[in-house]
């Protein structure tokens, strides 16, 4: 189920636009089949790009903020 999710009102119908954080494999199937190509270019492949590097850009914010715990968890993967 994703977490966060843009919605855009067209034509007085929501329409999604799109999605901040993935966290289902299920609703992603979903969303695709049912777009029927409609959302162009390699959509599996951005949000591949993104939940690759969602850890690091959530370290880096805690950096930013000095958030120590936030920080740790955002490189666990890594360390």
């Amino acid at each position: 189920m994703p977490r966060a999710v843009l919605w855009e009102t067209e034509d007085g119908l929501p329409r999604l636009s799109g999605v901040v954080d993935w966290d289902g494999e299920e609703l992603l199937g979903r969303v695709l089949a049912l777009s029927g190509g409609a959302l162009g270019g390699d959509v599996p492949g951005r949000i591949s790009t993104i939940r690759g590097t969602f850890a690091l850009q959530q370290a880096l914010c805690a950096q930013r903020d000095g958030d120590e715990e936030e920080l740790a968890d955002g490189l666990t993967g890594y360390r």
